[in-house]
């Protein structure tokens, strides 16, 4: 009876962690026209048009930088940083193992009700509110996880390249369409 009970309660918790994740969503597919630009960002490949992007930049400095801006109104920013520098330490407040790992955590409490005052900080820390939208794209050994907020100007999606400390962050003013295109438009191979 207990072995039952154990088992039914370890099956419940399961189901509830399995709710709680973000969409994850297969990437999509990489579409670069002949007539645009592909600029290599360390081991990504952009693909850049001028109808999209009025000016791309590249910012020296200790954090790798790249600007696309789009007009007047809107420009995404694309660094390459370490993990736990991109992350504010998280990796090392969750005692996770990577990167991945402490995402896939941070990112499965929004829809928990037994939040720790620690989990209640870092979810403020990472701007993730109530009606912040979560979601994952996987594509062979890129993982992305996005965090939007409707009409912020810092949403974010942290980009995973296999198991390295450093990953990509890019933040803009997107929207989760805005995403799409950013996804369609980047390759590793």
């Amino acid at each position: 009876m207990i072995k039952q009970l154990l088992l039914l309660s370890l099956l419940t918790l399961s189901a509830c962690s399995l709710h709680a994740q973000p969409s994850v969503t297969n990437w999509p597919a990489f579409n670069c026209n002949s007539g645009d630009v592909t600029i290599t960002f360390v081991d990504l490949h952009i693909c850049t048009n001028t109808t999209t992007n009025s000016k791309v930049a590249v910012l020296a400095g200790v954090i790798p930088t790249m600007v696309f801006e789009q007009g007047d109104n809107r420009f995404d920013a694309l660094s390459y940083e370490s993990a736990d520098k991109a992350l504010s330490g998280l990796p090392a407040h969750l005692d996770a193992a990577n990167a991945s790992q402490a995402l896939d955590t941070l990112f499965s409490w929004p829809d928990s009700s037994n939040l720790t005052a620690k989990q209640q900080v870092l979810l403020q820390v990472f701007g993730i509110e109530a009606n912040t939208k979560l979601m994952q794209f996987n594509k062979h050994n890129i993982v992305a996880y996005i965090r939007l907020n409707e009409g912020a100007a810092d949403n974010t999606v942290f980009i995973i390249v296999g198991d390295s400390n450093n990953l990509y962050r890019l933040i803009g003013n997107f929207d989760e369409v805005g995403v799409q295109q950013w996804l369609r438009s980047i390759s590793i191979e």
